[in-house]
């Protein structure tokens, strides 16, 4: 009598599984899924205006709309590739007074190694309006083999259309930035950068940045 059962139980337990796929769509097929989070704990803004945080410092960026080259080098960067010379990483967030939009992006040398400190050793402009956002993330060739190349804009957001308008633009600047933690898919870093206008305005950002690589397997329809 049980082994007259135990096919019965076979083809129970597999309606159950085809049941639940068949209901949530949820067979998990097809590639892993990726993704790069990029984030600030606490981040601060000052210089020669008051201290204050820069609040919100979170971005998610996926493929599409990054293209298949630029998203491939960052993630394999941070899942601990060597390969290139510089990877960019862009932190954003609102300032917490003015409500004006934070752009910094950091291009850094891909060895990425803990206790590494970075001097910033160029810099160099981004289009915060450009759809594409070059310089923003990926490949980067840097202005020093073993030094940091740094962007900073600070910009007005409005709507309709949507539009950036730069009230500050990163002229020049220096600083460093220092690799705190590290493992594989994530490494957080110490930020102290300083930096002026071509008005000779000065803006500074000190405090920790992180970026971390995300998996997930995909779901059928």
């Amino acid at each position: 009598m049980y082994l007259a059962i135990l096919p019965r139980m076979k083809w129970l337990s597999t309606l159950v599984v085809a049941a639940t796929i068949g209901s949530t769509g949820c067979d998990y097929c097809g590639p892993e899924q990726h993704a790069i989070t990029t984030s600030a704990n606490t981040l601060m803004l000052g210089g020669d205006i008051a201290t204050r945080q820069i609040q919100f410092v979170t971005y998610r960026l996926t493929e599409p709309p990054a293209s298949h080259d630029v998203f491939q080098f960052v993630f394999n960067t941070l899942e601990g590739s060597t390969s290139g010379e510089g990877v960019a990483l862009t932190l954003t967030g609102t300032d917490a007074i003015t409500q004006e939009h934070v752009t910094i992006v950091l291009a850094l040398p891909v060895s990425l190694r803990q206790g590494d400190e970075y001097p910033v050793g160029g810099t160099f402009g981004i289009d915060v309006n450009s759809p594409a956002q070059p310089g923003f993330w990926g490949a980067h060739d840097l202005a020093q083999a073993n030094g940091a190349d740094v962007a900073f804009v600070v910009s007005t957001y409005s709507f309709p259309p949507p539009v950036y308008t730069p009230n500050f633009s990163a002229a020049s600047s220096s600083g460093t930035i220092r690799v705190v933690n590290r493992t594989r898919g994530h490494v957080e870093l110490d930020l102290n950068l300083s930096f002026a206008d071509a008005n000779g305005n000065v803006r500074t950002v000190t405090g920790d940045g992180q970026a971390n690589t995300e998996k997930s397997a995909a779901l059928c329809n």
